[in-house]
């Protein structure tokens, strides 16, 4: 957990950081529920922190990445409802998660091209394109994770009944459902978001330079 503070500027760190850390030490013990809540917690302090401390960064690159939380936390938010009605509310009979996975990273991946594309409208540096997409892409895996660490646990009855899970579980060698699930979707989110973040930043990059923008003279500028 404490490993989050590095995504924060160093003069936040510098002013904050003892601070920051001890509070995570009161907070010691954490269910994974206060856990969860507490990393998403810090990295949206991370992101604020980013924005409204750091007073080199361009107005256009602040307007960029704020496009790309935006559109991270718009997904984020679809992805969970659906993630908790294909699983919880209407879960189905057979195992159709490979289906919905695959709509699912299809989606994603359209947004994160979406993301370039707004942010060109505000920006014409790569660099900022490659920042929103790499915002995008980091909430999105993060939430994404998330959500099926969430109903894993707090709906395992519904859950463990899928025979992928029941299947799974027998080839880990593991005695706890509950433990087996959490361990896959951690690991999982561990390597997805960097991976995410990475395709988020190049799909941005992509699309965006391919927008040309209109400048205040009524010529187009193509992004750079």
């Amino acid at each position: 957990m404490k490993g989050l503070l590095k995504l924060y500027p160093p003069r936040w760190r510098q002013r904050y950081g003892d601070e920051l850390l001890r509070l995570l030490d009161d907070l010691r013990p954490m269910s994974w529920r206060a856990s969860i809540s507490v990393g998403i917690d810090l990295f949206r302090g991370a992101i604020d922190a980013h924005l409204s401390m750091e007073p080199r960064v361009k107005t256009q690159t602040r307007a960029a990445l704020r496009r790309g939380t935006i559109v991270g936390l718009a997904v984020s938010a679809v992805l969970s409802v659906a993630i908790v009605l294909s699983n919880v509310v209407f879960p189905s009979a057979g195992d159709a998660d490979g289906l919905n996975i695959l709509l699912s990273y299809v989606g994603i991946f359209g947004a994160l091209c979406y993301t370039g594309v707004l942010a060109a409208r505000v920006t014409t540096r790569r660099r900022d394109l490659a920042m929103a997409g790499a915002v995008a892409g980091a909430l999105i895996a993060a939430f994404f994770f998330g959500t099926f660490i969430a109903i894993d646990n707090v709906f395992l009855d519904i859950v463990s009944q899928k025979q992928s899970k029941i299947d799974g579980l027998a080839q880990s060698g593991m005695t706890s459902m509950r433990a087996y699930l959490t361990a896959s979707m951690v690991g999982a989110l561990l390597v997805a978001t960097p991976v995410l973040t990475l395709i988020g930043a190049g799909l941005a990059t992509m699309f965006g330079s391919s927008v040309r923008q209109p400048t205040l003279g009524g010529k187009s500028a193509t992004v750079s």
